[in-house]
């Protein structure tokens, strides 16, 4: 394949991901409510200058204090804006990485791109700073080299929302297959530093990212900024997220897990299936036992944030995501991206988006196509 041909190929895939991606984040147009179906954007303005230092508020600090946000007198306008670029940005990054390692098969590319979790799942999770995420954890999975960047991003990764820190393993896996350092002994030198830093961030944000500010102080801070979403959400202000602790979370979310998961749990089976294949996939490429498990660790590692928090098919997605972006890894790395595992893949491909909140709605855009017809 010449090089046009390859990168119209890898261009041609995510575009077309990245405009069902905006079918998905632009459903505002057809919905009842608008505007406000992009849930909350509390985080968008929280800023460290207003509250000091809390968790979550690393984007917001970034868009108000650069004078982004006044660029807009509606808040939501300035929501879909930022959402609409985080969401090129992550698939510039991967094309990019596709064209540069002439990763040429359609089959696992459309895979890739369409997949369920990825591109276009990203234009569903409006109202969370999971895009964000993903940007980071790309840029340390598939490109970075150097221990100072790669440890920098992950400040930036674990500031931006706890959710970083589940995708820290796979982060540190590609970056230990990349300086061929794992099977052996264990390269502490190479891992200390970024080790460390992650240790000391995740502290930081646990420990002393949360603050002890009245409600109705907190509320009347963000009013000023977000006028237009005032009350438009039960959780507009972001003052529980800011405020509530670790423990709060943890006790609320297994009550809530151990409930649903006894009614509800089948409506899980069919996301769990397309992470399954997903490990399936990169166990092809894996060269022993060791690297074997250390794959499922790093790619099911997200699962683990259902125990703080309930958002299921948001902790789903980013666990795929790991195995995506590792399935990149490899390809690049082995010069191999066929396996039979592609075809499955792309077939789930047709179920994009996995949905975010509610654990009955895993296909969220089926599912409002179907509703919107049966009525």
């Amino acid at each position: 394949m010449t090089e046009k041909s390859r990168i119209v190929l890898v261009s041609g895939v995510f575009l077309a991901a990245s405009l069902v991606a905006f079918v998905v984040l632009n459903r505002w147009l057809v919905t009842d409510i608008g505007l406000l179906s992009y849930g909350r954007i509390w985080q968008l303005y929280a800023s460290y200058s207003d509250f000091g230092f809390v968790r979550r508020a690393f984007v917001g600090t970034i868009i108000t204090e650069s004078g982004i946000s006044a660029l807009f007198k509606n808040e939501y306008y300035l929501a879909f804006t930022i959402h609409h670029i985080a969401i090129v940005v992550l698939a510039s990054l991967i094309a990019y990485y596709c064209i540069s390692r002439r990763i040429t098969d359609a089959i696992f590319l459309a895979s890739i791109a369409l997949s369920p979790a990825l591109i276009i799942h990203s234009g569903y999770t409006t109202g969370t700073l999971d895009v964000f995420v993903l940007v980071f954890a790309t840029i340390n999975i598939l490109f970075v080299r150097n221990m100072a960047i790669f440890s920098f991003i992950i400040v930036c990764g674990v500031l931006t929302h706890e959710l970083f820190i589940f995708t820290v393993p796979a982060q540190f896996f590609a970056i230990l297959m990349r300086r061929s350092q794992v099977r052996s002994s264990f390269p502490f030198k190479i891992i200390l530093v970024p080790a460390l830093t992650f240790i000391a961030a995740t502290v930081a944000v646990i420990f002393f990212g949360v603050i002890d500010m009245p409600e109705e102080i907190f509320e009347q801070i963000m009013r000023e900024k977000i006028p237009i979403a005032e009350g438009q959400h039960v959780g507009w202000s972001g003052h529980f997220e800011i405020t509530s602790t670790t423990e709060q979370n943890a006790i609320g979310a297994l009550q809530n897990l151990i409930s649903e998961l006894q009614t509800d749990f089948i409506w899980l089976i069919i996301p769990l299936t397309y992470i399954t294949l997903l490990i399936a996939r990169l166990w092809n490429f894996s060269k022993g036992s060791l690297e074997g498990v250390s794959i499922a660790i790093a790619v099911l590692a997200p699962l683990l944030a259902a125990l703080v928090a309930t958002d299921y098919y948001r902790w789903i997605a980013m666990s795929a995501n790991m195995g995506i972006l590792l399935a990149l890894f490899y390809a690049s790395q082995t010069g191999r991206s066929n396996s039979r595992w592609n075809i499955p893949l792309l077939v789930l491909c047709l179920l994009a988006p996995f949905g975010s909140a509610q654990i009955d709605r895993p296909f969220p855009m089926h599912q409002f196509v179907l509703e919107r017809v049966m009525n």
